[in-house]
């Protein structure tokens, strides 16, 4: 035996070590030999119900599934001799019997396992007649989202172990008995989880499928990119799949750090919103009092830049504010906020409209995975699940896998309603919203005070909300939580001023999706310059006096930092609807164009790497780390 308490094995003829208790299936995937597997799933407890990878263990007169088998000191296991090979010609060729041959019109096609285990180990002719095949229903529509294909399942067990294992919500039933076996909704009635769209993703063929991506694209036909789910702040790993310069579907990319690998269904089918074709696609400007004209991005930059000093030089740098978005990535909201403090000289900056006095990194110090490690979990309110819709899969997992102690709390109870269900002594994750964060540190002091150890996680607004905090997009603060000069004002107090007349000029970027209201519309119109680059009409495109086409989040790269401080590179996905420049180059040209020194124009690595020079904490974090600001 190893001396570190693992376990030495043979597969195939090579020695494996691995740790106690780890199947025989994934110590052949240790080993790079490749078990053939329907129902196995790595996240879910094994059943060993398809039988496709059974095994030949030395001394057991019996093949045994390799998903189901622990390894022991000296087991010697062969994937590949004449008996394994015949059972699992065996097995397919029951699975083939009734299954339709309906490969060229099915969306798994291409992508199934069925199809690739059938020309692998599967027998070269059937000894059943088509013609005798048993017949299910086809095209059952079990939700607006997901339909399903009765004669295509396979009986794998994995839709409805999803249900019980990862949502508890219990939708899918096996019905029948033998051959009549079938999936099924629960009394029939429809899909209501918000997490319905991971199970075309775990059915191994083409039984459960996209409603939204029925006969749009064939695998081969997609161009796969990675990325991170725009839909919000919990930073799920996706690949984006596009064909033809459009978005046909997002699929899960597992990071077990983050979403291990579910999505919920607000940002999966959120995919085809990015193909919509309203853009501002034209440079414009449009002084006040004479009418709007198309000009060249450059010229535009030079307008700006003219409009921005003429305010400067009249009413002073403080009659001017800067707001980013939490849609933009940390390279331009750093670079955003350089251009307001460094070069026009204003404090006014901001990328939400509400204010956030005392805020430190100690918010969000609480790591998505390290839930799991927590003795308790307290949740403040719904707003956290409702906005990081993947957090409550995590949360369920906590509970029923590593038996954490959930307990949700109304966003307004009190402290000692709190320590009075925590008890002490404990390590206590803190999750709540940005939205209550008073009273999630009211609650925080109290159960450290009752002998308690406290990590908190905070949900905030948009894909990058949290990277906006750490690059400084703040009146209050500076990249890296360093405290900034006073008197520097909120993004809401930025749109009273201009209402009462305070600030006269407004640079947005990416703004257009926050500010729509009426009471906006008049605010902006009380400005003397409103500079504008954004990528969709809107409120601000309208009353611009300098417009310039941006680029959207899916035409980007950079990197965006989700709730835990996740730094996670985004590549472009989809060419740019707009001749112009990305926003960073934008930025840089302005910043250069209104007299700023050392305002290079960089690519995407040099300009990321700037960014780490100026916050050890993100260079410190790499490419997909956390940044841990007490380290830093």
């Amino acid at each position: 035996m190893p001396d570190d308490g693992g376990v030495a094995l043979t597969i195939d003829g090579r020695a494996v070590q691995v740790p106690r208790g780890t199947l025989v299936l994934d110590a052949a995937t240790t080993a790079g030999i490749h078990i053939p597997v329907y129902c196995a799933h790595p996240k879910m407890e094994p059943v060993a119900v398809c039988r496709m990878c059974l095994v030949n263990v030395e001394k057991i007169p019996k093949l045994q599934p390799a998903c189901a088998t622990l390894v022991a000191d000296g087991m010697v296991v062969s994937t590949q001799n004449p008996v394994v090979d015949k059972a699992r010609e065996g097995v397919l060729e029951f699975l083939l019997m009734n299954h339709p041959l309906d490969c060229p019109v099915c969306d798994r096609g291409g992508e199934c396992d069925l199809q690739d285990f059938a020309f692998r180990y599967g027998p070269g002719t059937s000894r059943f007649p088509i013609t005798e095949k048993v017949h299910f229903d086809k095209a059952v529509a079990l939700s607006d989202r997901i339909e399903l294909d009765q004669e295509r399942c396979i009986l794998c067990w994995r839709c409805v172990r999803y249900y019980d294992e990862i949502t508890g919500e219990k939708e899918l039933v096996l019905q029948e008995r033998g051959v009549q076996t079938l999936i099924a909704t629960f009394d029939g009635q429809p899909l209501t989880s918000a997490f319905q769209g991971n199970l075309p993703e775990i059915c191994p063929v083409g039984a459960l499928t996209h409603r939204q991506y029925r006969f749009k694209a064939r695998p081969w036909d997609l161009v796969r990119t990675s990325s991170v789910c725009p839909e919000c702040s919990y930073g799920c790993n996706i690949n984006v799949d596009t064909r033809d310069f459009e978005v046909k579907r997002f699929a899960s990319r597992d990071n077990p750090e983050v979403e291990d690998m579910w999505l919920c269904d607000r940002g999966r089918y959120s995919a085809e919103s990015w193909n919509a074709t309203p853009r501002i696609r034209r440079a414009a400007i449009a002084p006040r009092g004479t009418a709007r004209h198309e000009v060249t991005v450059s010229e535009a930059i030079l307008g700006a830049a003219w409009q921005l000093k003429e305010v400067i030089a009249e009413h002073g740098a403080r009659a001017i504010g800067v707001l980013g978005s939490a849609e933009n990535t940390n390279e331009e909201l750093w670079l955003l906020q350089r251009l307001a403090r460094d070069v026009i000289g204003t404090s006014h900056v901001d990328h939400q409209l509400e204010g956030f006095d005392d805020l430190t990194p100690a918010e969000h110090a609480l790591g998505i995975a390290e839930i799991e490690e927590c003795s308790t979990v307290v949740v403040l309110g719904p707003e956290p699940e409702r906005e990081a819709p993947v957090l409550t899969l995590r949360l369920f997992k906590a509970q029923t896998k590593k038996h954490v102690g959930v307990v949700r709390v109304a966003a307004d109870a009190s402290a000692a309603e709190v320590v009075g269900r925590v008890g002490d002594g404990r390590l206590v994750g803190l999750v709540a919203d940005e939205t209550n964060r008073d009273a999630a540190g009211a609650i925080a002091a109290a159960l450290v005070a009752a002998g308690n150890t406290v990590k908190r996680l905070t949900t905030t607004r948009g894909v990058n909300g949290r990277g906006a905090k750490d690059v400084g997009m703040l009146p209050n603060l500076l990249p890296g939580y360093r405290p900034a000069p006073a008197g520097g004002l909120a993004g809401g107090e930025i749109l009273a001023s201009a209402w009462l007349g305070k600030i006269r000029a407004l640079v947005a970027l990416g703004m257009g999706a926050l500010l729509e209201g009426p009471a906006h519309a008049v605010a902006m119109g009380k400005l003397d310059v409103l500079v504008v680059i954004d990528t969709r009409p809107g409120v601000l495109a309208d009353a611009a006096t300098v417009l310039i086409p941006g680029h959207t989040f899916l035409e980007k790269q950079g990197t965006v930092t989700n709730v835990e401080g996740r730094v996670q590179r985004i590549r472009q996905a989809l060419p740019p609807a707009t001749l112009g420049p990305p926003d960073a180059r934008i930025l840089t040209t302005l910043a250069r164009e209104m007299g700023g020194e050392g305002w290079d124009h960089l690519d995407p690595v040099r300009l990321h790497r700037a960014l780490g020079d100026a916050i050890p904490a993100y260079a410190a974090a790499g490419n997909g780390g956390r940044a841990r600001w007490d380290d830093a």
